[in-house]
């Protein structure tokens, strides 16, 4: 399911009668987010959308970046409530529109604006020994004020969580370089997975998380 909206029910004629005057200029009552994040085409988070102004029992076309994702019809006082998907972007961030118009009265139209930004973390470079200093970049961690953590993995336990920075502006990026595995030995031969998040404590099934596997081999001698 794409989108949601509450479903308007007529309950008496005369309720119908007295709440069907001219319908008020159209507006959002609660603002877009600053930023979405999409993980994935089938992981894209949702617009809450919140809007009134339009005439009663009437339906209203939702559209996001000129697609029309819904038709609703308004609830008695002429309100609209529900979700729609934020769109799918491949990398980055871009802006995006939501845009509802009641195709009967063109003046009850409400336009908003928001960023749309793929979940991501990159390592650069991508092949480093264990103990180079690496740039770990990443967006889509919009927690306000939750700093992004990495959490070092083997054999599907912790092995060590490292507080990367708060990240900056709407969409949650982040830019640091630091020490690949940070420990005080080399770490074991085998399959790692550092997870990044916006959690102090691991947790294999946080709600936004990146992971991103490294395998660590033994370098032969010289």
């Amino acid at each position: 399911m794409t989108s949601m909206f509450l479903r308007a029910t007529v309950i008496t004629t005369t309720l119908l009668a007295v709440l069907a005057g001219p319908a008020s200029a159209a507006n959002l009552t609660e603002p877009l987010n600053p930023c979405y994040v999409v993980a994935s085409e089938g992981q894209r988070q949702s617009v809450v959308v919140k809007a009134v102004g339009f005439s009663p029992f009437s339906n209203v076309d939702i559209f996001v970046d000129e697609v029309l994702q819904d038709q609703p019809a308004t609830l008695f006082d002429g309100s609209i409530v529900g979700t729609v998907l934020a769109p799918w972007h491949e990398a980055g961030q871009r802006p995006f529109t939501l845009r509802i118009s009641e195709p009967t009265k063109p003046a009850n139209t409400v336009e908003a604006t928001s960023m749309v930004t793929r979940l991501s973390v990159e390592q650069s470079p991508s092949r480093a020994s264990t103990a180079d200093r690496v740039r770990f970049r990443g967006r889509g961690f919009t927690t306000a004020g939750a700093p992004v953590y990495a959490h070092y993995v083997f054999a599907g336990k912790s092995r060590k969580t490292v507080k990367l920075g708060v990240p900056q502006g709407p969409c949650g990026t982040f830019s640091v370089k630091r020490t690949q595995f940070p420990f005080k030995k080399s770490p074991r031969v085998g399959v790692w997975t550092i997870q990044f998040d916006q959690l102090s404590y691991y947790d294999p099934k946080a709600a936004v998380r990146v992971p991103l596997t490294i395998k660590v081999r033994r370098m032969p001698k010289a």
